[in-house]
């Protein structure tokens, strides 16, 4: 081997990474990492298309998001380490499901944040004076200036992101609340539950497939195992709480605009401001403005979460020398591993450029979906082999799930996700680009993957006993 190593497969002298991270902190990881623009944009179509149901799209949407996810974090919480994508499923099945898993979500995360970018610029944009530029020339720029300002914070420990994270979770959360509560007590427009499909059973369908968009996000916490405290019990607690608080602002404030507007397809589809536009049926113009605020923080506790968690993907394929082991160095005054968060954000500001040359947001939206969707059927299928693998720690696990089950929601995990991943791909005007571009990638990271591995190999790495190690470091 080219370098000792000790039994839990680290490296001496390896700076661990800082374990800043509480409950608080990862329920606002959670809520951040999954309310992003999504319920501020989409609102109107889901509506539409469901009516007084749409609590029911929500709910269901947010049941199959979970679903996707609880193999994931049944793993975090058995063995708690970063670089959930890759770590888990290069131990569970081999290192080679485990790259392309990783990529995927390396690539699916920074597409997301791409998305994100863009999206928040067209946002802040609309209320700057002109430039004497191109208006889409100028949401190009802020899109590159946004993740530049958020790389500069985290050359900072990463106490100061998650203080951030916190701060903006808990104005969101106000926001959103302000307008469900305010909204509730219309007595002209009282609340519309019910389960009477104006659209039909297709309608729901689509407009399921919109709130499940805006639930994608769970994952970011899996990522984080070594920085937080007490990982075994605060991995699970957090999405919980952080699930159960989605799902009840998504609920009350889907509700409240629905029951706020006569029931019109084209009116409400229509709508480029829903929230705010209903908002001021009942609110003041100082808390409409306060409500239009949650827009920004939400898009930028999303941007947040993701760029906290997706470098740690980058770190676990450094502890195996996958990628060169500088690049998860662990930096002694951050306590967190900057080289690869730089990295990262490197890959975000390149994806962002092709905007310039025609690529438009949904270009990053379903490449978002692709890429953590995949990662998400690899990790599912791994999972399944937790048990055996690993009965001692499993055994152990705050939360467990037993195997029959586990088995069952890894099937259905799968079949979801492969099923969204086609629906993306299908309702996309462009899905041979798509295809074209992640295919290509995806062929790209397999030779990497070869030949990196060769020339491990051809150092005297004993690659089969590298990778059966756990790397990192536990509670």
């Amino acid at each position: 081997m080219s370098k000792a190593e000790n039994s839990s497969g680290t490296q001496p002298g390896e700076v661990k990474l800082g374990r800043s991270m509480g409950l608080t902190g990862g329920i606002a990881l959670v809520v951040g990492g999954i309310i992003g623009m999504g319920i501020y944009a989409l609102i109107a179509g889901i509506g539409a298309r469901s009516g007084s149901a749409l609590w029911l799209a929500f709910t269901l949407g947010i049941i199959i998001s979970v679903i996707g996810v609880i193999p994931l974090i049944q793993i975090a919480s058995t063995i708690p380490r970063a670089g959930a994508g890759y770590l888990f499923t290069s131990r569970l099945t081999n290192p080679f499901w485990g790259s392309l898993a990783s990529y995927w979500a390396v690539v699916g995360g920074a597409c997301s944040i791409c998305f994100v970018s863009i999206g928040l610029s067209g946002y802040v944009a609309a209320y700057l004076p002109p430039w004497g530029i191109d208006k889409q020339l100028e949401i190009g720029i802020l899109s590159l200036i946004i993740p530049a300002i958020f790389f500069l914070l985290y050359l900072f420990r990463l106490r100061l992101a998650n203080w951030l994270q916190i701060i903006m979770v808990v104005q969101l959360i106000l926001a959103l609340g302000l307008y469900a509560i305010a909204g509730s007590f219309q007595p002209q427009h009282p609340l519309q539950f019910s389960v009477n499909l104006p659209q039909g059973t297709g309608g729901l369908i689509m407009a399921m497939i919109l709130c499940y968009s805006t639930c994608m996000g769970f994952q970011v916490i899996a990522e984080m195992g070594e920085e937080i405290k007490s990982p075994r019990k605060n991995i699970p607690l957090s999405l919980v709480i952080g699930g159960l608080i989605v799902l009840g602002i998504y609920i009350l404030v889907g509700t409240v605009f629905i029951s706020s507007v006569p029931y019109n397809f084209d009116a409400i589809k229509a709508m480029k401001a829903p929230l705010m536009d209903t908002a001021a049926q009942f609110l003041s113009p100082g808390l409409v403005a306060f409500v239009s605020l949650g827009a920004l923080t939400a898009a930028l506790t999303s941007l947040n979460a993701g760029a906290i968690a997706l470098p740690r993907e980058l770190l676990a394929q450094a502890r195996d020398e996958l990628i060169p082991a500088g690049i998860g160095k662990v930096s002694r005054r951050t306590l967190t591993p900057i080289r690869a968060v730089g990295i990262f954000f490197l890959l975000v500001l390149v994806l962002l450029l092709l905007q310039f040359v025609g690529f438009d947001i949904d270009f990053y939206a379903v490449m978002a979906a692709v890429g953590i969707l995949l990662m998400t059927v690899v990790v599912a299928i791994a999972a399944v082999r937790l048990p055996n693998k690993y009965p001692e720690q499993y055994k152990v696990a705050y939360f467990k799930i037993s195997k029959p089950w586990l088995i069952v929601i890894a099937v259905v995990a799968v079949v979801t996700s492969l099923a969204f991943v086609a629906l993306a791909l299908l309702d996309y005007k462009n899905t041979g680009m798509v295809v074209g571009i992640f295919g290509g990638l995806t062929l790209l990271i397999i030779i990497y993957y070869f030949v990196r591995v060769s020339w491990l190999k051809k150092k005297g790495v004993n690659w089969k006993e590298r990778t059966s190690k756990i790397t990192g470091f536990g509670e």
